[in-house]
């Protein structure tokens, strides 16, 4: 079980009193706004998620336009 009492911030060092964006902080505004940074703001793994997604789909297309104009040599 997480215990937030037993954590420091990750930005400050001072006592976490949340976990929030993957990230133990403390009450400081500043620091919830790294975390917040650092995650990509709330969705923002799934931002990451869909913008990888699409890169491994433009590189399909990519491959497969390469093929077509091998062929057509």
């Amino acid at each position: 079980m997480m215990e937030i009492d037993e954590e420091r911030c990750q930005f400050c060092g001072r006592q976490a009193k949340h976990f929030a964006f993957a990230a133990f902080v403390c009450d400081s505004k500043d620091c919830m706004d790294k975390a917040i940074e650092e995650r990509g703001g709330p969705g923002g793994h799934m931002k990451a998620k869909k913008h990888q997604q699409a890169m491994i789909a433009f590189e399909v297309e990519q491959k497969k336009v390469e093929e077509r104009e091998k062929q057509e040599r």
